[in-house]
């Protein structure tokens, strides 16, 4: 069996810098596959589905498919093989468009879920603004398969699909990332993460472009450690972890109210504490928690409080005095936040 490494190698030879499409090519053998997978139609096919997710390539659709198929044909020749790769798209049977809202997006991936979920299986869609819908999948052993879905879709031998496929974390029954598993997810615009969790820490490596550029890796550490992986991960969390048993929640609630007690018991430490504290929970309610209640009136509180305090003390000319200027917060008072509904573990799916 022919694996990637072999074509990898091969197409090195041939000079990717000198094509776009080759280079594309090249780097996602080397940056988004494993070494050992082998090279067949659902490789191919995964390839054009996350290249098609480019403007890019979707504007220059049929020379990236005519030069995949020029590289696969002189790999073949080369090499006296004949690949497994006649379930393989083609240009004309592969279309692919834009969902024109995030209404008919969830609709698609509600319909797609439903026709190839896993017998035993469940699932539930929640929308992340307008662009994503994110699919909580509660497998038969309790295990949870979390993709993200992007806007755009693609319509394969008449189906009606999500384009790409790619950005799937998975986690065990106790809610923790599988270390046996590699996730991927999308942290920025036009960059993803591909990487697994293990004893080391984080492992794995974050790509750019249409043309799958590798130009950063994690090399273990604690997910702190990673902010660029750290909050786009627990935002995604957030619509299926229940806040009130969330440690990372919990912490921020009780650092929040432990600032205001410091400040009313008037600590010499506590403008310095809540200053932080503040930041922290800036941070928190900005990437993370953006619909939350709870954290936003602790920080309208902790603002006033803090600005008081810092003007009593500017006052007074008291040491380490400094106004801090609230700031406009996102959320709204009377928005329904997902961490508020129970964890995917402890509620029946309708599918």
């Amino acid at each position: 069996m022919t694996h990637v490494t072999a074509l990898a190698q091969h197409i090195l030879a041939l000079e990717p810098d000198k094509d776009a499409a080759r280079l594309s090519f090249y780097h996602f053998l080397k940056n988004l596959c494993e070494a050992t997978e082998p090279l067949n139609s659902d490789l191919i096919n995964r390839f054009y589905s996350r290249a098609l997710s480019f403007s890019h390539w979707q504007e220059n659709k049929l020379a990236l498919f005519n030069e995949v198929t020029s590289i696969l044909y002189h790999f073949q020749d080369t090499h006296h093989l004949q690949l497994p790769l006649h379930k393989t798209v083609s240009p004309e049977t592969f279309q692919v468009f834009t969902a024109e809202n995030v209404q008919v997006l969830e609709m698609a991936i509600c319909r797609y879920l439903e026709r190839n979920i896993e017998a035993g299986s469940q699932f539930r869609t929640f929308r992340e603004g307008d662009s994503h819908v994110i699919a909580v999948i509660l497998q038969e052993d309790r295990s949870l398969r979390v993709a993200v879905y992007p806007k755009v879709l693609a319509i394969k031998d008449g189906e009606l699909m999500p384009l790409n496929q790619d950005y799937v974390l998975k986690y065990t029954p106790d809610l923790s990332l599988d270390a046996t598993k590699v996730h991927q997810l999308e942290i920025g615009p036009h960059v993803s993460a591909r990487f697994m969790s293990t004893q080391e820490g984080i492992i794995g490596t974050l790509v750019r472009g249409y043309t799958f550029q590798r130009y950063a890796t994690m090399e273990g550490g604690p997910l702190t450690k990673h902010p660029f992986l750290f909050y786009p991960l627990k935002r995604i969390e957030q619509f299926f972890v229940y806040r009130k048993s969330d440690p990372m929640y919990l912490e921020l609630t009780e650092l929040l109210e432990k600032a205001l007690d410091l400040i009313n018991q008037r600590h010499p430490e506590a403008i310095k504490f809540a200053t932080a504290a503040l930041e922290r929970g800036r941070l928190a309610l900005q990437h993370i928690y953006s619909d939350d209640k709870v954290i936003q009136l602790l920080i309208n509180n902790l603002e006033k409080t803090l600005t008081l305090e810092s003007a009593r003390l500017a006052a007074r000319g008291g040491a380490g005095a400094r106004l801090v200027s609230p700031v406009a917060l996102p959320g709204s008072a009377g928005a329904k936040t997902a961490g508020d509904e129970a964890p995917p573990g402890t509620f029946e799916i309708s599918t």
